[in-house]
């Protein structure tokens, strides 16, 4: 059962869309220092400029929160479709042959989501659930707005514990494979995310609607 104290308060946060250029520089900061120097999935030498980006950043919508000094606590991204690139999990895994996929053009994957050291658990593990828990609001309200009614997303499995003990129930897609780490793809439909999280807590639920 979620607490209401996994709930963000949104006094310590600026949580939403990356908007301005001088944010998205600040996200792309922050990939660079989990991807490249901390997990080392990627060779720094590939990013001078100590920014960590891809070819799928063109066409994605990027979500953060920063804390009350202006740093970037977690950030994420809905990649969208584009006719004949696909997904980025789709270059680095394959599905079930008794998977039913969605249709692209109304889908999303949920990738690179980042925490910021201060965040993680452990140490600081107290805002690590209220980070990524106001990520995915952001998300969700994009998808709504935008008719999104599936993402895709490749997890680790203490992420998909994370998740799933708030509600939201990713459903596996395909085999574990080593991407960025051991993890296995999972889809799942917007809306049932949402009513995962109202079994889980009706404040949970009625915090995720608000704005939408």
């Amino acid at each position: 059962m979620t607490q209401l104290s996994a709930i963000p308060t949104e006094t310590w946060l600026r949580t939403g869309p990356v908007t301005t250029p001088a944010d998205l520089e600040a996200v792309f900061g922050l990939r660079y220092q989990v991807y490249c120097q901390e997990r080392r999935y990627l060779d720094c030498a590939d990013y001078p400029d100590a920014l960590e980006s891809d070819a799928y950043d063109g066409h994605a919508v990027h979500f953060a929160a920063f804390d009350q000094c202006g740093s970037v606590a977690a950030a994420a991204r809905l990649v969208l479709p584009v006719a004949g690139r696909g997904f980025p999990f789709q270059q680095h895994a394959s599905v079930f042959d008794s998977a039913r996929l969605p249709p692209a053009e109304c889908s999303a994957e949920v990738s690179r989501l980042v925490l910021n050291r201060g965040y993680r658990c452990p140490p600081g593990g107290g805002h690590m659930g209220s980070v990524v828990l106001g990520i995915y609001r952001e998300m969700y309200r994009y998808s709504v707005e935008n008719g999104i009614t599936h993402w895709y997303a490749a997890m680790e499995r203490p992420l998909h514990r994370l998740l799933s003990r708030h509600g939201f129930h990713f459903q596996a897609a395909g085999p574990e494979v080593d991407y960025f780490g051991p993890v296995t793809i999972y889809a799942a439909e917007v809306t049932a995310l949402l009513a995962g999280a109202r079994s889980s807590s009706r404040a949970l639920h009625a915090w995720l609607r608000s704005g939408v």
